[in-house]
């Protein structure tokens, strides 16, 4: 596997794993959902 060939998987894991994939820890949404559901937080979350 080449070094670009790598990058690639990583950057569509990635792509999954924040956009796709729903996570059952934050009620089965995925991280850009949960981001956004919270808006911008003026204190940072503690979990």
């Amino acid at each position: 596997m080449s070094l670009e060939n790598a990058r690639l998987k990583c950057a569509a894991f990635r792509q999954d794993y924040n956009h796709v994939r729903p996570h059952s820890s934050i009620g089965f949404k995925t991280p850009m959902e949960f981001m956004k559901s919270i808006g911008n937080p003026s204190q940072p979350m503690v979990p």
